[in-house]
This record gives structure tokens, C-alpha cells and sequence, in this order.
């Protein structure tokens, strides 16, 4: 391929940005200009391109062609293809992109007498991707295809022949290096597995075209082009192999054209119909929310849910889990952080978080939590703080993170549908573009069963349309439902049992309990409520060892009253005095009654029961089904 003279700036390009001919700006200077031609290119909806000198050798060939992709937390790499129309579009790797944050291109441009700069392109779209061969397609806005240098396909990969891999060091923003090429040569022609890139596992085994190569890629070169002696592009670099040396991948450029094929020219893009909206909410429905909870965690959410709610939904996790270890009680609420998290989320509509809070999700993160801890204590006492240790103590904190976004994904979308453990028939209305830039749209939807229209939130994600969990202001979609149920739902008695079952009370003591319980609820004219909870437990020891304050059995029990509110669709309601003792043993054995008395207790009706959220002001609230 014959290098292209160096193009021109576009006209959209502010002359204050050129840099001033003998005073090139230093790093830290070059990043405030690069944050300052962004936000003036998102605020003003024009195409951006900002000049900053740059020590880079001259490019030719392949190389004129290769960019770099800059997001809030990464960078990596991509190459410039010709696509459907006469728009510029960009390949890389699809982990560089799917976090959902902004997503920012940048080229370096060799000047006439030698001077370099870097272009940046901020408006830039992901309108293709596939998450099994991890490629991404980036459209640039307001720019065409002319003003850059594309790589030609190869027809093939070939095993043997010799390639160079280009792509941007991850350090490289730091330093002078800029784009950097490795030679190597194509070792063989592979089926890659597909990977769960958030848990690691393999799902499909033998299912993506890709190639060994031996040129020494390294972090940051994802998405950059591997090509042959001709500058065709044979591969995207996606993989590492921290283990072997001289043995990376590539995806193959078969998998590239494939998904270069699906991307449709910008005029024939339209936004999604009630059809559409149906479908794909039929489809969150029969495979997503119907998942038994141990399956949920391995429900990849970038096929459900919109990428551009993954940032706000980290913060989400990083705000959770910070309330969670907060075990002070409060002096006004006497409630912890915990429990008041719990309380608050207990009030949303459905089974709020119920896979969050389910027991193997708790385990799974408190195990992670304990072995991080310990991490933390024996780097801590090797390495002083700062540095190092903090980077230890980060790295093991995101791993935990990383445990809590599935759960708390289904969760939310569980709540953006008003999901109640069934599927139910939909009924889609006016779909309206609320936010044409991000593509977001707003659905009036009828759910079975809900006797209101249901707002529901949608984005198209690389040509895909998706669910947003997330409201157009930023709020988690559920909570702009009408909740509503009259006193009548909740007023009068409400039961529920426990079976016969094994308990260890510990000290060789073994029995088995039962538990039978009891809410009376009553609602007056100005929606004030009050809440009387009666917990009668039997227990009938099974062994030689008994406690000396009992026979064979024991008869145990308290009785606890509250008052509260109903709002909204659910009864917040507080202990108003000390739990009274029942059953005919409790004043002798009450040590043996585990059950710590209630200090707040919510109420709310999911189909034809009632929940009843309840904590002792200091755990997280536990959940008991009533039935009339």
C-alpha cells in the first residue's frame, strides 16, 4: 500500500488549537487540551480535532491507518476500513468499547517539514459489534472516509507469512513511544473458545476464526491491526498469552468481514418500532428473568441490557456495597447502614434485589470480601501504604465488585419490568426518540396486570436494540412506576409456617424446630397502620445432650407490635415497644430462642402474598412470605 499524504484538518477545527510553532505542549498540557476539544465537541455536536506535537517517526502504510481508542478508564487500539458509505468507520476490539463509557479516537498526523500532531475525534458511535469474536465497528461523525488512510482486507490468512502488529502501549499516553509495531509471523490458523470476559468462563468451545501469531503483543495493542507484506489486515489483536512466549491471537479477518457485512449504511438506520420494543421484552422475559438464580450470574448483560448503563450501574455497585459495611446505627433511624439500604431498596416495587440478597450471592461475595481482607492484611504488613498496597487493595476490591453486577443487573431489570416471577403479555405503544445523540427512546407500555401504562427505557447499542435500567434522568427505571395498592390488600391476618427441620444450637445439643407465625394487619382512614407479628417456634430435641432449663420439647414465641404508614404501595413501620414473651418455656430458655426482636418492618403486597422485610436495626432486612 502506497503511504497517503498527510490530510488536511477539516474546516470544523478551531485554529486556537494549532500549537505554537517552537513551544510544543508537554504531556500534562496535552491531556487538558484533549479534555477541553472534548467537552466543546459534546457540547457543541461538532466534530473536534485538536493539534498537539508529538515525538512519533514518520508514517507510511499500515500505519497511517492505525488509531488509538481512549476511554475515561483505558485506552487500546483500532484501524480505519471502508464501510457502507462514505462515513469513516474504525475496527477494534469490542472489551476495548463495551464498558459504556465515551468513546474517543485519536490519530497521529505527519505535517509537512516533519511536525506531528494528534487529531481527536469525539464523536465517535459503536454501531457494530460481536461480543463472541470480540470486534467492534466505530462510526466518526461529521467526517468521511476520505480524510483517512483505510486498510484493504486480506481474502485470507496464511499460515507462515510474515505479518507486523501495530497498537498503542497502554503507557504509551505517558510517554513518547506512540504507535509501535512488532514483526512476527502467523504460527497457524485456530478456532478460538468464546469467553465470558466478567466471570472467565468458557461458553463455546472451537467457535471463532482466529490465528497464533508470535508477534509480542502487549496491553494496549488490542483492537490494532495484525497485517501481511502487503499492509493487508489478516487479524485483530485481541489476546495476550501471558503463560507461553511468542504465542498471541489475532481474530481472523474472516470474522471481520463477517461482522463488516452486517453494518448498514448511516440513511438506512431507523429508529426501533413497537415491534421491535415487543420482541425484545418477549425475549428479556422467556431467557433472562425466567433464569433460576443460580444461572443468573452467568447471563451475559451486554445481550439484555444497554451498555451505556454499565457505568452508572458500577457506581450503583460501588455505592451498595459501601452502605453494606456500614454497621454503626444511626442516633435518630437506631438503624445501620445496612439495614437502612435494605429498607429503602425493600420499598421498590417486586423482589428488590432478590439475587443480590439471595444467600449464595452473599456467600460468594462475603468469601471473596474475607479472602481480600486477608490479601490486604499480608501485603499491608510487606508493603507501606500507597503504591503498591493500594493497587493490591484495589485490584482485590474490583474482583469482589465484579461478583455483585450480574445480581444486581437482573435485579434492576427485574424492577424496570415490574417483574413478578412470571411472564406476562405485552402491549407496546408510541415508542418516541427522547435523546436522538445517545439513541435512547421511551416505550408506553401495557404489562398484564398492571392496570397503568409502564414508561420503559430502551437504547440501541451497535445496531442492537437494548433495555435501559436507567431513566433518562439517571434514575434506576422502577422507580418512576406508579406503586399503588389500597388498604384493603393488606388489612386482616396473615400466615406462614415452617416445616419440621433439623437446627444446631451448637454444644452437642441436637433437635428439630418448627415455626409458625402471624401478622395482623390493620389500616385506618388516614392510611396509618398498625402491625401486630406473633413468632411461635417449637422445638423437640433429638438427642442424648438436652438444655437444663427443658424437657424433651420447648414451647417459645414473642409478640411484637409496630406502626406505621402506607405509602406508595408498602407499610414502613417501627417497634413501638419491647417485644412481649410468649409460649410457656420462654421465661426459662430464652436463650434458646434465636429470633432477635424486629426494630422496623416493611410491608408490601407481589401477586396474591405479602412480603414482610424485617431487621433487627443492624443486618440487612431478611424477606418472609405471608398468606391470607
Amino acid at each position: 500500500m502506497n503511504p497517503a499524504p498527510p490530510p488536511s484538518l477539516p474546516p470544523s477545527v478551531p485554529p486556537s488549537f494549532a500549537p505554537p510553532p517552537s513551544m510544543p505542549p508537554r504531556a500534562g498540557a496535552r491531556r487538558v487540551l484533549l479534555a477541553l476539544a472534548i467537552a466543546l465537541g459534546l457540547a457543541l455536536g461538532v466534530v473536534v480535532a485538536i493539534v498537539v506535537a508529538r515525538r512519533v517517526t514518520a508514517r507510511g502504510g499500515a500505519a497511517a491507518g492505525v488509531v488509538r481508542i481512549v476511554l475515561a478508564t483505558h485506552s487500546g487500539t483500532g484501524f480505519f476500513v471502508r464501510g457502507p458509505d462514505a462515513s469513516a468507520y474504525v475496527v477494534t476490539a469490542n472489551h476495548v468499547v463495551d464498558s459504556g463509557e465515551r468513546v474517543l479516537v485519536e490519530r497521529t498526523v505527519t505535517g509537512s517539514g516533519g511536525r506531528h500532531w494528534t487529531e481527536a475525534y469525539p464523536e465517535a458511535e459503536v454501531v457494530a459489534f460481536d461480543a463472541d469474536a470480540d470486534l467492534a465497528v466505530i462510526r466518526l461523525d461529521g467526517v468521511t472516509s476520505d480524510h483517512f488512510t483505510s486498510l484493504r482486507l486480506a481474502a485470507e490468512p496464511v499460515a507462515d507469512e510474515a505479518i507486523l502488529s501495530y497498537g498503542y502501549p497502554a503507557s504509551s499516553l505517558a510517554s513518547s513511544s506512540g504507535l509501535v509495531s512488532k514483526p512476527g509471523k502467523v504460527l497457524s490458523l485456530v478456532k478460538f473458545p468464546v469467553v465470558d470476559r466478567r466471570t472467565g468462563e468458557i461458553t463455546r468451545s472451537d467457535a471463532v476464526d482466529g490465528l497464533l501469531i508470535s508477534a509480542e503483543i502487549e496491553p494496549g495493542f488490542s483492537g490494532g491491526p495484525t497485517v501481511n507484506e502487503r499492509g493487508e489486515v489478516v487479524g485483530v489483536n485481541v489476546t495476550k498469552d501471558t503463560v507461553h512466549r511468542a504465542q498471541n491471537g489475532a481474530v481472523s479477518v474472516a470474522a471481520l468481514a463477517r461482522l463488516l457485512a452486517q453494518v448498514h449504511p448511516r440513511a438506512e438506520v431507523k429508529d426501533p418500532d413497537a415491534t421491535e420494543v415487543k420482541a425484545l421484552l418477549s425475549k428479556i422475559q422467556a431467557e433472562y428473568l425466567l433464569l433460576p438464580v443460580e444461572r443468573r450470574s452467568s447471563a451475559r448483560e451486554q445481550d439484555y441490557v444497554s451498555a451505556s448503563d454499565l457505568p452508572r450501574l458500577e457506581e450503583l455497585i460501588g455505592a451498595v456495597r459501601h452502605l453494606e459495611d456500614n454497621t454503626a446505627r444511626d442516633e435518630q433511624t437506631k438503624l445501620s447502614g445496612q439495614a437502612t439500604l435494605g429498607v429503602v431498596l425493600a420499598r421498590l416495587p417486586g423482589r428488590p434485589l432478590e439475587t443480590y440478597t439471595d444467600r449464595s450471592t452473599r456467600k460468594a461475595l462475603a468469601d471473596c470480601e474475607l479472602r481480600a481482607r486477608s490479601l490486604r492484611e499480608f501485603f499491608g504488613a510487606l508493603v507501606p501504604h500507597g503504591g503498591d498496597a493500594d493497587a493490591l487493595a484495589g485490584a482485590a476490591d474490583a474482583r469482589c465488585g465484579a461478583l455483585a453486577f450480574r445480581p444486581l443487573v437482573w435485579d434492576l431489570t427485574a424492577l424496570a419490568l415490574r417483574w413478578e416471577g412470571k411472564e406476562r403479555a405485552v402491549t407496546v405503544g408510541k415508542v418516541e426518540c427522547v435523546d436522538p445523540e445517545r439513541h435512547v427512546y421511551r416505550a408506553s407500555t401495557r404489562l398484564e396486570g398492571i392496570d397503568h401504562v409502564v414508561d420503559v427505557w430502551l437504547a440501541t447499542d451497535g445496531g442492537r436494540l437494548r433495555l435501559k435500567v436507567f431513566d433518562n434522568d439517571g434514575r434506576p427505571a422502577g422507580l418512576s412506576l406508579v406503586q399503588d395498592a389500597p388498604a384493603s390488600q393488606f388489612s386482616g391476618s396473615w400466615h406462614r409456617s415452617e416445616p419440621r427441620a433439623a437446627h444446631d444450637f451448637g454444644n452437642g445439643v441436637d433437635a428439630d424446630t418448627t415455626t409458625d407465625e402471624t401478622l395482623v394487619v390493620s389500616i385506618g382512614t388516614d392510611d396509618a397502620a398498625t402491625v401486630t407479628h406473633q413468632l411461635k417456634r417449637r422445638v423437640y430435641f433429638t438427642g442424648r445432650r438436652r438444655p437444663a432449663c427443658g424437657g424433651m420439647s420447648l414451647d417459645l414465641g414473642l409478640e411484637q407490635s409496630f406502626s406505621g404508614t402506607l405509602h406508595d404501595g408498602a407499610i414502613v413501620a417501627f417497634r413501638q415497644k419491647p417485644a412481649k414473651s410468649l409460649g410457656a418455656d420462654m421465661a426459662r430458655c430464652w436463650s434458646l430462642f434465636t429470633y432477635a426482636p424486629d426494630q422496623v418492618a416493611v410491608l408490601k403486597r407481589v401477586g396474591d402474598k405479602l412480603l414482610m422485610y424485617r431487621t433487627d436495626g443492624l443486618a440487612f432486612p431478611e424477606a418472609a412470605e405471608f398468606d391470607r
